[in-house]
């Protein structure tokens, strides 16, 4: 999801900050790049720029979807930085294992299989752990705890 320079609208890209941003950029031979926007279920955002001193940035997707991935781990590592959590951290031991099954690609079902208990019992707490983090889906709750090194797939 991240964007280089070239794919800016001109409606952000022709404000008089953007330009400045542009003007210092080029003093430092910085012409071209690649950035990542970055959100954090904390609010807080920034953004994370590749930079390249070559006129224009073209990116192969592969290339394209490694430096998403790397900006990914960046902004996990961030917040398991910034993290003002308690050190047991915002879910249950049950939670938790329920995220590491999903974690591991099983199913509501499955899991409800191998640690004994109904599927309703195993959503109930994927939702538990959707909320704790703020977010909409199990595989978000996933990063996040991974992220927040609660878990470790």
């Amino acid at each position: 999801m991240g964007f280089a320079g070239a794919d800016v609208p001109a409606k952000w890209s022709d404000t008089k900050g953007s330009r400045r941003v542009a003007s210092e950029a080029t003093e430092l031979g910085i012409w071209s790049g690649f950035a990542v926007p970055m959100l954090s279920v904390h609010h807080w955002q920034s953004v994370l720029s590749f930079a390249s001193s070559a006129k224009s940035c073209t990116l192969s997707p592969r290339k394209h979807v490694q430096l998403v991935t790397m900006a990914v781990y960046a902004r996990m590592s961030i917040q398991a930085l910034s993290s003002d959590d308690d050190s047991e951290g915002p879910l249950t031991d049950r939670e938790k294992e329920v995220l590491l099954w999903a974690a591991a690609g099983r199913t509501s079902s499955e899991t409800s299989q191998i640690l004994g208990l109904t599927e309703r019992t195993v959503k109930w707490h994927a939702t538990r752990a959707r909320e704790a983090f703020g977010v909409a889906t199990t595989t978000q709750a996933v990063v996040e705890a991974v992220g927040r090194r609660l878990i470790h797939p």
